[in-house]
């Protein structure tokens, strides 16, 4: 295949890894908002997990039918890939995207497995193991790309990826029908074994694929996620939480950085790698890989102690060298296996990226036990599945240290051309970037009285089980509120696709903003203002229950043209027992100030209005809250506990405020969008 053909099927693997990533992510969204919000209800979830079992059922007799010819089954797979990648940008249908990704997922993952067998086995693709690696990274590029251009969002409906989506579909049909026809591929049995086998490579075992299945987790997770890396980094300045300076406002999307970073890194490392291996005795890099195993295990471990604390200079450099020598690990490791393994075995391939995949939701299980139920950080997680890893490679490596190997590696003319390739990857990503920075508005100053909107958006899942934050945006945007205070915002996790949600909002409604982590830093309350935010606090809240969820309130003062508002945003415990000591630690808080004027305090209290925990807010005899919409409406205002119908049957969300601040209007919005409903007030 001459080199402008391998150029092709470079660019179609790049691409084809992109929609994998993109699939991936997408299908975390589904499972979480589909399957586990509706765990109880089998009928609901039934029919779709019957068909993706169906899809496998299928796609495993395309793999292994022997009335498909091999040159038809990279051709067809591809094609699927095209069809489902298709489908998923125009349908939102939940139960629909979840088989569609899940579908795709794997599409993707037989047709890597695919093209490493054909690498193996058969001079045909005149592709290399080196070259199939940079053409992985080509795909990370394109997705980072993406999350530049859509404020680090990855989902497969995103209406900005329409355009991009078609002609991304065009180019891999094109390139399928070129290169892949089953008349121009040609593979039958006969040519079978015609690439010359180097007998010092061992065949690949399957625990190597538990050890990728950690190894992906661990980098979909943390490593290779901007955004998940920034939660814990100074350089978003979420450690002070004052993101009112206009020539820093986009730098606070600490994401960004880590892009570049983890883009940059990837690239050098891939480059010196292979540049280098092929100057390296082959029994050498055995102790290479156990040494730099050793090191990541030990910087994945120290980071609990160094990073997880408050974010300071120090956790920035310290997450970035993290950074660097990890990935450069990962793309040794890869290289290495792809280096001195076997993967000629078609069914051990097969059986492997099962194994793989298996891994990868064990992994994930683990994630949501770890973060959910016994509400550890997210770092512990990680530790957990680099540490499995480590100690994989160890045995593995160590078993066989003596063993000398004499793998000769192809010939790898195309190093130049990818490191152009890669240069322009930079050079748009950077040029997207700079036309963001400079095209964005910044809050202008309104009425002196605000309007504020209280809501919990239970994390972007609606009453209709779909993940959507654009239907919220255009919610608020309707609303028009001048503060705004949401609860349930995750932030940079896996069940929500690791949207930097707080971004996202702040970015689409053009407001400054305060996150304020409650528990791992991956989930809490956030405050966006049109007018500049002076000062933020965390404050973490008292919790009784033996099992109470983690709780934290947010302190912020916010001009308001010449005069400063505390505003303070909170979520309370759906406890009793923690209630009761929550409220009155918040009014002690509030009572630390040197006055009561202009101050609100809102949030989704989770109690109702006659109950014991509503009477202590007004307990003390120097703190009197007026509660907006029951001073001007005699209706019960509810907010939550929707019934069959989607009509509220609780008030638990509420703005109060102190008594200089007179409400002029106050209003409940229901929306689908989330399972409470809003509440507005103007002043």
């Amino acid at each position: 295949m001459i080199n402008y053909k391998k150029n092709l099927l470079v660019l179609s693997i790049g691409v084809v890894f992109y929609f994998f990533i993109e699939a991936f992510y997408t299908m975390l969204v589904n499972i979480n908002a589909f399957v586990f919000m509706n765990l109880s209800d089998i009928l609901k979830i039934g029919p779709p997990i019957l068909i993706i079992v169906v899809f496998l059922i299928i796609e495993f007799f395309l793999i292994f039918s022997k009335r498909f010819k091999r040159s038809y089954k990279l051709y067809i797979l591809l094609y699927i890939i095209i069809a489902l990648r298709l489908f998923t940008q125009f349908i939102i249908a939940p139960s629909v995207l979840l088989v569609c990704n899940f579908m795709m997922v794997f599409s993707c993952l037989l047709f890597f497995m695919g093209l490493i067998w054909l690498t193996e086995v058969t001079k045909i693709l005149n592709l290399n193991f080196g070259e199939f690696l940079g053409a992985i990274i080509i795909g990370l590029a394109i997705h980072f790309l993406f999350l530049i251009v859509d404020i680090s969002s990855s989902l497969t409906y995103n209406p900005s990826k329409i355009f991009t989506t078609i002609a991304f579909g065009i180019i891999l049909g094109v390139i399928d029908n070129y290169l892949l026809f089953p008349n121009k591929l040609n593979i039958d049995q006969d040519d079978v074994g015609t690439k010359i086998v180097d007998s010092s490579k061992k065949e690949v075992s399957l625990i190597h694929f538990i050890i990728l299945g950690a190894i992906f987790i661990y980098s979909a997770m943390l490593l290779f996620n901007p955004m998940a890396l920034a939660a814990y980094d100074a350089i978003s300045l979420n450690y002070n939480n004052v993101i009112s300076i206009p020539f820093l406002i986009w730098p606070s999307y600490g994401f960004t950085y880590f892009i570049f970073l983890i883009l940059i890194t990837s690239i050098l490392s891939y480059l010196l790698i292979e540049y280098t291996i092929r100057r390296v005795e082959t029994h050498y890099l055995k102790y290479i890989i156990t040494i730099l195993v050793i090191i990541s295990s030990m910087l994945t471990l120290t980071a609990i102690f160094v990073i997880e604390q408050d974010l300071t200079l120090i956790s920035t450099i310290y997450l970035s060298i993290l950074t660097v020598i990890q990935v450069f690990s990962v793309i040794f490791y890869l290289r290495y296996i792809f280096m001195l393994y076997s993967f000629r075995n078609a069914k051990k391939l097969l059986i492997g990226i099962i194994i793989f995949f298996i891994t990868s939701f064990v992994f994930i299980i683990l994630h949501i036990e770890v973060l959910w139920y016994e509400y550890l950080s997210l770092l512990l997680d990680s530790v957990i599945q680099i540490g499995i890893a480590a100690v994989l490679i160890i045995i593995l490596e160590l078993r066989a240290v003596n063993i000398s190997f004499r793998t000769k590696l192809e010939p790898f003319n195309q190093l130049k051309q990818f490191g152009i390739t890669y240069l322009i990857l930079l050079i748009i990503s950077g040029g997207f970037f700079t036309f963001i920075i400079q095209s964005h508005t910044f809050p202008t100053d309104t009425e002196d009285s605000p309007k504020i909107m209280l809501w919990n958006i239970h994390n972007a899942i609606g009453v209709d089980d779909l993940f959507d934050l654009d239907r919220l945006v255009q919610d608020i945007a309707t609303q028009d509120p001048d503060i705004l205070g949401l609860n349930e915002v995750d932030t940079r996790l896996l069940k929500t696709a690791s949207i930097d949600i707080a971004s996202y909002f702040a970015h689409k409604l053009n407001m400054y903003y305060v996150y304020g982590a409650t528990l791992y830093k991956h989930y809490g309350n956030l405050i966006l203002s049109k007018y500049p935010i002076t000062f933020a606090q965390i404050i973490q809240l008292p919790t009784i229950a033996s099992d109470g969820q983690p709780r934290s309130l947010i302190k912020a003062k916010i001009l308001v043209n010449s005069s400063t508002w505390t505003i303070y945003v909170t979520h309370l415990s759906t406890d009793s027992e923690d209630r009761l000591v929550q409220v009155p630690f918040i009014i002690e808080e509030i009572d630390k100030e040197p006055s009561f004027e202009r101050t609100v305090w809102m949030g989704d209290l989770n109690l109702e209005p006659l109950s014991s925990e509503y009477i202590l807010v007004n307990i003390t005899s120097t703190l009197n809250f007026t509660d907006t919409y029951r001073f001007l409406n005699s209706d019960p205002g509810y907010t939550g506990d929707f019934d069959n119908n989607l009509q509220p049957q609780k008030r638990i969300d509420y703005i109060l405020c102190s008594p200089d601040l007179i409400p002029i209007t106050s209003t409940v919005y229901c929306s689908i969008g989330s399972d409470h409903c809003a509440v507005i007030t103007q002043f």
